[in-house]
């Protein structure tokens, strides 16, 4: 993938909508990579057991080297897709490996963990991106630098999952100071003002040293020095007005800006990562008003940092479970919804087995969410009341259950617990569940849980008709095959017309239009092909069975799309009559 363009929206933070459909097709392998170098690991530490260190350099490495086969492998599937940052962060798992293989000792259990838990927290970002969530790869950061730290790297620092494309560009400022030139002088007043500022955080020796920073970039003659010194100075005014919190990183860049200064004074060039690395946290600051921070609003303006949202790149954010104990919820939440349903409709054999399964469910919400527990202790009231009754619950109160299982299914489906709404909406959910318990009024179903229940719907309808789309689509490729290897044989190009005829009524009932015009486009020409004086050659000559292929390509393309982003893949696909092509668009 290309980097950005200086000008791309929010929307293609971390990649652009055409990248969507390769990583979903990869996503699959590279779990399976992943968790074949995890079971490596383990295979060796378990191998490793009771063997003393001075032995360990004679232990068998070949399950190391596995996984570090494994993690290689999807590197190389990741970069192909064009996710740079996250093959970073597998780079640096496979450089840790490829460590435990020529030192076995520092295949420890508690560096194979970390190893696991960024695997884990890889495939969370990636699902969230497919998921459109507004997501960045820095926020991989936490788990990047616990992998670099096995290694022992010497530069770990979040702007390195920060994906932009550097270049110099220099700000336009409506500020005018007088020129300062390197000297003693100089030097003695940046000493100063940093030694305070990295010591107290005080705001003033800030403001100062962003007004040295613009001084220097007007005596400057070159354009990567002054621009350099433009963006030390948006970078010590974000301190000045608190609009950055002074972290280990800040501490860095401060010092390492005075180093440059030294370097500078000498004739060198300008420092390109470092200047990149002061844009990334100028990025991060959060400007109320242009007029607030203008050196820094200038800088932002002039490098488009307008579409970078702050990440909190020290918490973690991804990975914090496995993705077993997701899936065991999934499992637990699924059983518990078949033995509810089935007690509702008078089946008294499954009360036997409520208490069960819905303690294992409440088991999972509390270890997975503990703030849900309020949710999790009505669910256990609800379900001992109604087991103890020996009867079949009221309508209203098994209304309220089936409701709370169903915003669990879809939690869990998705989960994020960082979701505000999470706690808010559980909570709920526990109030109605102990009202509709205890003889309350039934109340009727707020505004989101109708949406919950559409949403519901919706995937299950999408899942079942992109599943229809996927049969027919392999059915048609098969016909079209046929006719492609041998031409003179029209009879499997028959039924092509009515295949194709079908999936043109189920995209047009799905909304999908410009797929829609594509494929009736295509049984144009199929039936122009069937003619008894239709000439094999000429419709070969006239792109006839290239338009075919093509839109056969961009329809299993837009199909995948359907089934993780229906609403983008409507948006992102055309038809351009034109050519008689369905395409990616990645302008729409």
């Amino acid at each position: 993938m290309q980097p950005h363009d200086l000008n791309s929206s929010p929307a293609e933070l971390d990649m652009t909508l055409l990248d969507l459909g390769p990583l979903a097709w990869v996503l699959e392998e590279l779990r399976k990579s992943l968790e074949g170098a995890n079971k490596a690991l383990k295979r060796f530490l378990r191998e490793a057991e009771g063997v003393s260190n001075s032995d360990l350099a004679a232990l068998d490495a070949g399950q190391l080297r596995t996984a570090r086969q494994q993690l290689h492998q999807a590197v190389g599937a990741l970069e192909m897709v064009g996710m740079s940052a996250p093959a970073l962060v597998l780079r640096a798992m496979e450089t840790a490996v490829q460590k435990f293989i020529q030192t076995p000792g520092q295949c420890t259990q508690d560096a194979a963990a970390k190893i696991e838990l960024a695997g884990f927290s890889l495939t969370h970002y990636l699902e969230d991106v497919l998921a459109g969530k507004p997501v960045s790869a820095v926020s991989l950061f936490p788990q990047y630098r616990d992998i670099q730290g096995l290694v022992g790297a010497d530069r770990v620092h979040p702007a390195d999952l920060w994906v932009f494309q550097w270049r110099w560009i220099e700000p336009v400022l409506n500020i005018t100071v007088d020129a300062r030139v390197y000297g003693g002088e100089s030097r003695q007043l940046l000493d100063r003002l940093m030694l305070t500022l990295i010591r107290t955080g005080d705001a003033e020796a800030a403001q100062s040293l962003s007004d040295v920073c613009l001084g220097f970039a007007q005596g400057q003659t070159g354009i990567e020095p002054r621009t350099f010194w433009k963006i030390a100075a948006a970078y010590f005014e974000a301190l000045a007005k608190g609009l950055l919190k002074i972290d280990l990183y800040v501490k860095r860049a401060t010092l390492r800006i005075l180093l440059q200064y030294v370097w500078l004074a000498k004739g060198t060039e300008a420092s390109a990562r470092l200047a990149e690395d002061l844009l990334f946290l100028c990025s991060q600051a959060k400007v109320p008003r242009s007029s607030d921070a203008p050196v820094l609003s200038a800088v932002r303006s002039s490098y488009g940092l307008t579409r970078f949202k702050p990440v909190d790149y020290e918490s973690v954010q991804f990975g914090r479970f496995a993705p077993a104990l997701i899936a065991q919820a999934r499992k637990r939440i699924g059983s518990a919804k078949e033995s509810w349903s089935a007690a509702t409709a008078g089946d008294l054999g499954k009360f036997k087995s409520l208490n069960d399964q819905f303690s294992l469910v409440t088991d999972s919400l509390v270890k997975l969410h503990p703030p849900s527990e309020s949710m999790a202790r009505a669910l256990t009231r609800v379900i001992a009341t109604t087991v103890s009754s020996g009867q079949a619950p009221s309508p209203e109160l098994a209304l309220e259950v089936a409701t709370a299982v169903l915003y669990l299914e879809a939690v869990f489906d998705d989960f994020d617990p960082n979701d505000p709404r999470l706690w808010a909406r559980t909570a709920r959910l526990a109030e109605r569940l102990e009202s509709a318990r205890t003889g309350g009024q039934p109340q009727p179903l707020e505004s989101w849980m109708e949406e919950l229940y559409q949403r519901v719907n919706d995937k299950q309808t999408m899942g079942s008709v992109v599943g229809e789309l996927r049969v027919a689509l392999g059915v048609l490729e098969k016909s079209l095959d046929s006719f492609f290897r041998t031409p003179e044989d029209k009879k499997p190009l028959a039924v092509v017309p009515g295949q194709l005829a079908q999936m043109q009524g189920v995209l047009s009932m799905l909304g999908v239009d410009q797929a829609a015009l594509a494929v009736m486009h295509m049984r144009e020409l199929v039936e122009q092909m069937l003619k008894p004086d239709a000439n094999e050659q000429q419709a070969r000559i006239a792109g006839s069975f290239d338009r075919l292929g093509n839109n056969l390509g961009a329809l299993s393309f837009l199909i995948d799309m359907l089934n993780y982003q229906p609403a983008l893949a409507k948006k992102l696909f055309v038809y351009d009559a034109v050519k008689g092509e369905l395409k990616a668009d990645k302008d729409n």
